[in-house]
Parts: C-alpha cells; structure tokens; sequence
C-alpha cells in the first residue's frame, strides 16, 4: 500500500493488497488508479529495492508468491501464522545472511518444510541507473535463487533479467549487497518480530545503546578501529623484533663485506698460480729439449756417421780375400783377430740370448695355455679361472655372496668386428682378467676364493662398484668421429655391469678406434674430436694429443676367434723361430771352439756386413727417433704455447717450481674452504648487501606506516567522535519531533563513556506526572516509542529498503493510526526509499 494525497490507497508498482490466510494467498482488488508516477531520471532508488519474493517449502509453507513489491510503501497483512514474517525471514536468508540473524531457527535445515528434501527462495533485486551493477551483464533485475537443502546446505545462482545463469559464487552476492548498500544484519534495515520485542521489554540502557551504534555503523565503526589497534601494536612488537634481528643481520653483512674485500689478495694469489702454471709449461720443454741431446744413441749417431767409411773400406779390403775364401772351401774359414766394436758386437747378442730365453718362457706358458683352451676356453685368462669360476657359483648358491660377482670381465665381452681385437685388448689390458663385485663385503668374500688359487700379487684385479641394471646414459660425454668408432661402440655385453664398470675404469667411450694409420693426423694435427682423450690404432697402438706409444703386442689373446689358426700361426711360429734363434746361439759358442782361423775370418766378413747393415739400420732408426722425438718436444712447445702463447723465461728447476704451485694450491684451497670459493663470496656479500638493505628499509617503511597510522587514526578517532555526536543529536531531534506530532513530550539522554542510552516519554495528560521511564508505559505506548525510534534511525541512516515486523502488535487504534501516519509522512519524503511493514491488522 502506498500513502497518496493522504489517504491510504492501493499501489499497483508496490505490492498488492492481500488478504493472507494460513492455507493461501487471495489477492485484493488493486486501485490502478492512483499509481505513483515513475521519476524520469536516475537515482538511488532504482538500485537494491525489493520487486518479487517467492518461497517454495519454506518453513511451513508449500508455495507463498510471487509477491511483487512496490518501489515506495508495501504492507504485508494477515492473521497470526499467515506466513507474513515468512516473507521477511526469506529476504534475509535468501540474500545470503545468517539463521541467527532471523531469530527464527538455529541452522537453515530449520527452514525447509518437513517431509521436504530442500527449500526454495527467489528474490529479484532492482538494478537500473547509472549506479546499477554491471548492467550489461545482469540487466535492469538481478535475480537471487536459494536452495536450501535438508542436510543445512545452500546453493546460490544469480541470472540476469532475462533469466541466464551469470554466476554460483558467493564472493559475486557479498560484492552485488556492498554495492547496494543491503545490510542484512543491521536493525535499521530489517526489524524483525523477535528484535522488536527483545527491544520494547529490555530494561537495561546499555542494550539499547547498543542497537543505536548497530543501526548507526558506529559499532562496526569502533570494532574496526580496535581491530587496527590492536593490529598496529602487533605491527610495533613485530618491528622492535626486527629492529633486533637487523643488529644480527648487520653483523653478518660487515663479515661477508670484509670477506669480499680481502678478495683482492685472493685475486692475487691466483695470478700467481696462473703464471708458475705457465712457467711449468716452458720449464718442461726446456727439460725435454735437454735430456733430447743428452741420450747416448744420439751422440753414438755422430760416430756411426764416422766409421761408416771405415766400415765401407774394410769391406772392400775383405771381398779382395773373396777369392782365397772359395778355394778354401772344405776348411771354409781364415783365421783374423777379434777387434774390440767385435766384443761388444758379442756382448749385445749375449743380452739378447738372455731376453730370448725369457721370451722363449713366456711364449711356452702361452702355447700350454692355448692347448689347454682346446677344452676349455676360460684357460686362456688363466690356469685356475675355471676352478675359481666354480668356487664363485657355490659361494653364491650357499648365499656367502649379496650379489654374485661378474668376471673375468674378458669373458663377459664379444666384438661385433674381430679385426679389432687387438685395439680392444691394449685398451683394456690387465682388465681383461678382472672381477666384478657389487660391495666390499662380496670383495671381501671373493679375495678369500682367490687365495686359494692364486698367490698374494698375482691375482686378479676385484673392481667395486654398486651393480645397476641399465648402462649409465653417457649422452654429451662420448667421443664422436664420422669415420672411426669408440672402443663402446665395438664392445658387445649382455650384462650392463660390465659397460658400466669399463665406463668408469677405463673410460671406454672416450677412447676412439682408428683403422687406418691416420692416428697421428685425427688426434694430433689440430683439435682432437669431440669428447676424445686417447686413440688406439688397429695395430694396438695408443695415441694422445701430444704423445705415440708403439704396440708390443702382435695378436689377440683373449678375444681372438680361431684358436687353432692363433695356436698354429701365432704361437708356435714365433715359439720355433725364437727357439731356433736360440739354438744357433749354442751351436755358435762349439763354432768358435772348433772352427779355425779361416773360419774366423769368414765369420768376420760377414759379422762387419751384418753390422754394416745394423749401423745403417740404427742410423736410419734413431734418425726415424729423432724425428718422433722433435715431434713430441714440438707437442711440447705447441701446449705450453697453448698454456702461455709468450715463451717463459725459466730460471728454477720443474722441482722448485711444482713446490711452489703445490704451496699456493693448499693456501688457496685453505682460504676457499674458510672463505667459500671467489664467485661464492662476491654473490653471498650481494646477497647480505640485498637483504640487509632490504630488511633496513622494511623497518623503516614500518615505523613510517605505524607513526602515519598513529596520525590517520587520532584524526579517524576525532572524526568518530564527531559523527557519533551529529548522529546523536540528529537522533535526538527527530524522536523528539516525533512525539510531538503525538502530543507528546519526551527525551533522548546519551552516555557515550558509560555507553548508554535513556529514553523517558510521558503521554498527554502525564507531563506533570514524575514518570519519564518506558517500561512504566503501556503496551501499545512502548510500540509507538520505539516506532519514533525507529522512524528517527531511518532519517539519520541509508539503505535501499527498509522493514518493519509488527509494529504495532501491542498499540490501540488511536496511537496505531498516527504512527501509520508518521510512517506514510517519512515514505512521503524519503520517496526513493521502499518500505515494507508487515502487521496482522487491516490498513483500512
């Protein structure tokens, strides 16, 4: 209903007149008639007002609504358990508040009807204007749909005007009621049935006190105001703390700036270090152009250059005797006497008598052990491998071992080309015969077997190493040639221990195979591949950078694959020409007894041409040693120039030198390990430097906030104090025009220290009267106090809509008329307001 010209008339915008009964909604005849013209221009009105409420199985009600509100005045009417303060209780639950603000129930499963699974409410909210909320979203209406599930679970969707879902979220609701100002829980807003009675029969001041701060704000107000000051004198505890830690903070950034000043020295040192690495470098080419031209070979190069002639000369003398040698040919030899370059000639085939005989041993060891490798071709690693074999199985099978050794490793491997045997076996050498074992305990145990076997320094190697059944990933660090493959490469082995262990060990796919002799130009001739350290030819020999050492061994023998061919071609050749070789030396030592001098001299002869021929032979080779060895000195030059590309002048010895390197590489890494490494140190003192500088100014921007905060608060506690008494005053004001307008007099005392609030009315005819109390007032008296009260916190607070539960319950005719009165007058002002009073009695 809305107040027109004064007098009570329908309102067709606001909602319709109904009669409420406990069964339904019977609606009253609308007067279209006097509509309240709509305002042409935007306001605040025409944001957050109420226009439709529906309930569906709420409370104890199956289908109340829609109810369509008016923007101005709207009265809901109806006997008691209608449903009327249903309508109230839906707007604040349904707008997202609290069971306990309702002050109907005590969770919202209380409000869904019984024998019901959930409850239903749909409130659609004004929103047009320039201040309307995201009007291109939502449209001129903004409806709220809450369902309320039996359990006390809420879901909440808000759709446009034209019914499209725009969002589930509750964040989305709390932004959409702060931008309309909707407070739920404030009295002002909604004055429930239950709040209004707690209010007209409380006794206590303070209480009522309180609810003119809630209505106000100023409650929140100084909650929010304690709430920073208690926030501010954490902020201030915090900021000593810090204060104190930054004393701490600062001690250890002067330690790390003072660590990063006596870089300087470090610096240094290493600059030192640097330049003895260089001098090194020379000092080792200056030491190796040296022992060059001290060898006796190249000093006896000269000499043999010398007596070559004299060489030649005699031969020409002997082969005038040619002719008395071949009629002398039964007796066959001419006696000549033994000169002195002849005893040494006999001294030197006396040292290589003995070296024969020595090889002639080993060759015979290894002949058995290829016979006896016709049977078992573990014999060829060893005489007692297969019996160690055996040991191993049953120390494993009896469970001595963790893990089962792997070995002998050459055992374990096969080539995918045969021909390269031979560069495989001097890469691997004495690994071929080693062990495999996962951890020292299993070592422990298979140094016990060994013993059996083996005496103590000739065993097997026994190689550690925790066994993995994947082959490390070697990406980024093998050796790459487009024409020659790594020793890795030519290697086959179905147990991944064994690559691993050979990875490790020897280093397997670093090392490059090079089939044709291009040794020297791959590895040596600029930079050597990618990821290679050393090379080995096909032949066995192994190749650096800056270095060549020749193969001694001639053929395979562990990974050669026709043992009789090796047994028939291999050993036994050179076993019989040595052993042959050997027998000429005996049958020599009976020539020289019998043989006459003719024999001697014929034995001369041919000594002098074998030795010319030798002499030519050591010529040619220590010319071919030379040339290695001014390689090797130019390799020399070409890394110290490398090192150092200006040539160091080196007075001290490689001795002293390396003693000094060595002294300054303790001393650096002594400081490294006390003061971090240089890098280390310059990043920790930035890092200090940072954070210090940082905290520094953390406490003060914090003393600068506290002290700004100490100002805004003193001038917000001013201001608080400012408004609460304009508030009151005004307060004061209307509830004091408002009982004028009943012929009443009245007063409003306020207390802000003892935080209480009195209110003494006195009817007409009672002014005399020492009554000023409101409990000694009648009921329906205290309903009109507290509606001038009311009436007086509207006029002095903002909301989009405001309602009143039963306002006049306990007021007769005469005091219920003028408050409808009162009530119409404010809505008559406050025309861009909605007001929604609910009573039980008739407004006609």
């Amino acid at each position: 209903m809305s107040k027109r010209k004064g007098k009570v008339i329908s309102d067709a915008t606001a909602v319709k007149s109904r009669r409420v009964t406990a069964v339904g909604i019977e609606d009253a005849p609308d007067d279209t008639n006097h509509q309240r013209p709509s305002s042409s221009g935007a306001h605040s009105g025409d944001i957050g007002l109420i226009e439709s409420v529906t309930l569906k199985n709420f409370m104890c009600h199956h289908l109340l609504g829609p109810f369509q509100f008016g923007p101005n005045v709207n009265f809901i009417v109806g006997n008691n358990g209608s449903g009327k303060s249903a309508i109230l209780t839906a707007l604040i639950v349904g707008l997202g508040g609290k069971a306990t603000f309702t002050n109907r129930g005590v969770s919202l499963k209380d409000f869904v009807k019984t024998g019901e699974n959930t409850a239903d409410i749909t409130i659609r909210l004004r929103n047009r204007g320039p201040d309307a909320y995201k009007r291109d979203v939502y449209g001129e209406c903004i409806s709220v749909e809450h369902r309320i599930s039996c359990d006390g679970c809420r879901t909440c969707r808000l759709r446009s005007k034209s019914g499209q879902l725009i969002s589930t979220k509750k964040e989305e609701l709390t932004a959409i009621l702060d931008h309309f100002n909707i407070q739920l829980d404030n009295p002002v807003s909604i004055l429930n049935q239950e709040m209004s009675k707690q209010f007209l029969h409380s006794k206590s001041e303070s209480d009522k006190y309180k609810f003119f701060m809630k209505a106000t704000l100023l409650e929140q107000m100084k909650r929010d105001y304690i709430h920073i000051k208690h926030t501010k004198t954490v902020t201030r505890q915090q900021v000593e703390k810090q204060e104190e830690s930054l004393k701490d903070l600062k001690q250890e950034f002067l330690q790390k700036k003072e660590r990063y000043e006596n870089l300087s020295s470090f610096s240094e040192m290493k600059v030192v270090l640097e330049n003895l690495k260089k001098a090194m470098a020379w000092c080792l080419v200056r030491v190796y152009l040296m022992s060059l031209y001290k060898k006796p070979t190249f000093l006896l190069f000269f000499y043999f250059e010398e007596c070559l002639g004299s060489v030649k000369r005699k031969k020409t003398e002997y082969m005038k005797q040619q002719k008395k040698i071949s009629s002398l040919k039964e007796t066959k030899y001419i006696c000549i006497p033994v000169t002195f370059p002849d005893r040494a000639l006999f001294l030197l085939i006396r040292l290589e008598e003995r070296n024969i005989q020595v090889l002639y041993a080993s060759k015979l060891k290894r002949k058995n052990q290829l016979l006896a490798s016709r049977s078992n071709k573990l014999k060829r690693f060893g005489d007692h491998v297969p019996d160690l074999l055996d040991s191993i199985a049953e120390a494993y099978a009896t469970g001595r071992f963790l893990k089962r050794p792997v070995g002998p490793i050459g055992t374990c491997i096969s080539l995918k080309d045969p021909t390269l045997a031979v560069a495989v076996e001097c890469c691997l050498r004495s690994f071929m015969k080693a062990f495999c074992c996962d951890n020292y305990k299993d070592e422990t145990v298979l140094q016990e077997l060994m013993a059996r076997y083996y005496p103590k320094g000739t065993r097997p190697q026994i190689i550690v190493s925790p066994f993995s059944e994947k082959v490390y990933n070697i990406h980024g660090r093998k050796a790459y040639h487009p024409e020659y493959p790594s020793v890795l490469d030519t290697i086959i082995a179905s147990n991944p221990v064994i690559i691993n262990c050979l990875i490790d060990m020897r280093g397997i796919e670093s090392i490059l195979i090079i089939r044709v002799n291009k040794a020297r130009k791959v590895m040596q001739q600029g930079r050597p591949p990618k990821n290679c350290r050393e090379a080995f030819t096909v032949e066995g020999d192994q190749v650096y950078p800056n270095r060549y050492y020749t193969s001694d061994f001639s053929m395979a023998k562990y990974l050669g694959g026709d043992l009789e061919a090796e047994i028939r071609v291999g050993t036994f050749k050179s076993i019989g020409s040595e052993t042959d070789y050997y027998c000429l030396l005996t049958l020599k030592d009976e020539q020289l007894k019998l043989e006459n001098e003719c024999t001697k001299h014929e034995r001369n002869l041919k000594i002098l041409e074998n030795k010319l021929k030798a002499h030519e032979d050591n010529i040619q080779a220590m010319k071919n040693d030379l040339t290695v060895r001014e390689e090797e000195l130019q390799e020399y030059v070409t890394k110290a120039t490398e090192i150092s590309p200006e040539r160091q002048q080196v007075t001290g010895s490689t001795k002293s030198i390396d003693m000094e390197i060595t002294r300054l590489k303790k001393k650096l890494k002594v400081y490294e390990s006390s003061h971090g490494e240089q890098e280390q140190v310059v990043r920790e003192y930035a890092e200090a430097l940072a954070l210090y500088r940082q905290k520094t100014n953390q406490v003060r921007d914090l003393r600068r906030f506290i002290d700004r905060l100490d100002n805004i608060m003193s001038d917000r506690q001013n201001r608080y104090k400012v408004m609460r008494r304009s508030l009151s005053v005004r307060c004061k004001l209307y509830f004091n025009n408002f009982l004028i307008k009943m012929n009443c007099c009245g007063s409003m005392v306020f207390d802000h220290n003892n935080e209480t609030l009195s209110i003494s009315v006195k009817p007409p005819g009672r002014e005399d009267d020492g009554v000023s109390d409101m409990r000694s007032l009648s009921g329906g008296e205290r309903s009109f106090s507290t509606v001038c009260f009311m009436l007086s916190l509207w006029e002095i607070t903002e909301s989009p809509f405001r309602c009143l539960d039963e306002f006049d319950v306990y007021m007769d005719m005469h005091n219920r008329r003028i408050s409808l009165d009162l009530l119409l007058e404010l809505s008559e002002r406050q025309h861009l307001r909605q007001f929604v009073f609910i009573t039980p009695l008739t407004t006609r």
